[in-house]
């Protein structure tokens, strides 16, 4: 199969830590799509990868307008939550989109609406607060973050809920900071692995530096059940992951529904390869389980 892997920051050649991180999923699953068999082509700013096509992103030109001239037989997408939806109609109107919905993906992209869909639906969630608590409550913290936005850009902790314009507060959890990467298909929910989040709590700012892959925990099993109704709830396909505090209850966080930097990681550490998996959650021949062994830890700045 001829397919299109779309990642946006290595083909605008935005630099920093976005480029970096892009490109080595860029390349995680270039190769193992080719590893496959499959006929694959990426587009670049210039530099090129092992494996596959570049398609060069000549100065002047959007990413948009690249989008509108697949010929490939199926395109997977990673873009900034934001953007998504827009390219995500690009790619529905000309090949097989390998990702969520435009619909879902906006959803999810929007933390306020993906928040309260979930709470509606009984999925533990880190609650949305829109006024101070009781002074005889102590004082207590709070999470201040872009109402849409990628990993931990923005995001800092506050004892006061003072957010702006673009911004929503949530309550503040106690708890150890995971992620849950999934694979919804045809054949329903399949779970990869949890990833234990490296975060860098300085400055009253969270800065995610990287993840452990998997993290194995006892209570995987609470997790999964909570990851597959949010992935339920907001109808995502293909490839996504969730961010979790884990406390009292698996506090979800945050919702990709595209691929995340985890991917990395799963890669070196899964028996099967996450290019054909993906293609098997939009085709079917998904396996019930997949296959683990060894353990991966990986920091963003050390990608390049």
């Amino acid at each position: 199969m001829d397919i299109f892997v779309a990642e946006y920051a290595s083909a605008l050649g935005l630099g920093g830590t976005h480029e970096l991180e892009g490109r080595a999923m860029l390349s995680c699953l270039v190769e193992s799509f080719a590893s496959s068999g499959h006929e694959v082509a990426y587009p670049t700013s210039g530099p090129r990868l092992k494996e596959g096509k570049p398609i060069m992103l000549e100065a002047g030109r959007d990413f948009g307008s690249l989008l509108q001239s697949i010929e490939a037989e199926a395109c997977l997408l990673i873009a900034p939550d934001g953007l998504q939806p827009h390219f995500l109609e690009i790619i529905e109107g000309r090949t097989a989109n390998l990702g969520s919905s435009p619909a879902a993906a906006s959803l999810a992209a929007d933390k306020l609406l993906s928040t309260q869909a979930l709470a509606r639906s009984g999925v533990p969630v880190a609650e949305i607060v829109d006024r101070p608590d009781p002074v005889d409550k102590g004082c207590l913290q709070y999470v201040v973050k872009p109402r849409t936005g990628s990993g931990s850009e923005g995001v800092r902790i506050s004892s006061f809920v003072r957010a702006g314009p673009e911004e929503i507060v949530t309550r503040y959890h106690e708890g150890l900071h995971l992620s849950a990467s999934f694979i919804v298909g045809k054949e329903g929910f399949l779970p990869l692995t949890l990833n234990r989040q490296l975060i860098d709590f300085a400055d009253g700012k969270m800065r995610y530096q990287g993840s452990q892959v998997p993290y194995r925990t006892p209570r995987a099993a609470e997790i999964w059940e909570a990851a597959e109704k949010a992935a339920d709830v907001l109808a995502l396909r293909g490839y996504a992951g969730i961010d979790y505090v884990l406390g009292e209850r698996p506090w979800a966080v945050d919702v990709n529904a595209r691929p995340t930097t985890s991917i990395i990681g799963i890669a070196r550490v899964m028996k099967e390869e996450i290019g054909e998996l993906i293609l098997q959650a939009k085709f079917g021949g998904m396996p019930e389980r997949v296959h683990v062994t060894g353990e991966y830890t990986f920091l963003k700045g050390e990608l390049g």
